[in-house]
């Protein structure tokens, strides 16, 4: 419960310096890897409890410019909301690798998938899904929104796409 709360307070706070417009981003030469191989480190727990197998499949990329502690966060989230919705005992894979102009990384799980009807809305600000099968899941619907809004604030996109065989999220960051 506190991790959770302390979350959702920074979460609240983050929101509150974008409407500030007193966000500011932090960047430097980063190997997108090394975040990637930390975050899947910092969740071995949630791994373990949730019998998730993580396979990662990061190409060698040169490091580029980013806000390391914004990307950890944006990869955590993403990981994290896999492992939580993915299937039981399921798998979730993350891939990096390099496509000329953009570092792309994906997260993708093997869960039930998002319904098409709340996929348009899944970046929007306090947006959760309600069904049955999630509605033990904590969350406040601030972490997509974020990462949206971290993403783009590096000059990157983000885009979703699912199916009832799983959800997959892909990050593109320029490959400065």
């Amino acid at each position: 419960s506190t991790v959770e709360l302390n979350k959702f307070i920074s979460e609240i706070l983050d929101i509150s310096k974008i409407e500030a417009k007193k966000f500011n981003l932090n960047k430097n030469q980063r190997d997108i890897n090394k975040v990637i191989n930390k975050v899947v480190f910092d969740l071995n727990f949630k791994i373990n409890e949730s019998n998730i197998q993580v396979e990662k499949n990061l190409e060698t990329l040169f490091p580029i410019t980013i806000d390391e502690n914004l990307i950890y966060r944006v990869l955590f989230n993403l990981v994290e909301n896999a492992i939580k919705y993915g299937k039981p005992g399921g798998r979730v894979d993350v891939i990096s690798r390099d496509t000329g102009d953009w570092v792309q990384v994906s997260v993708k799980d093997d869960g039930p998938g998002i319904s098409h009807d709340h996929l348009k809305f899944i970046f929007d600000k306090f947006y959760r899904i309600k069904n049955n099968e999630n509605e033990f899941i904590k969350g406040s619907g601030l972490g997509l929104y974020l990462v949206k809004y971290f993403i783009e604030a590096h000059g990157g996109k983000i885009s979703v796409s699912s199916s009832p065989k799983g959800t997959e999220f892909v990050i593109f960051l320029k490959n400065v």
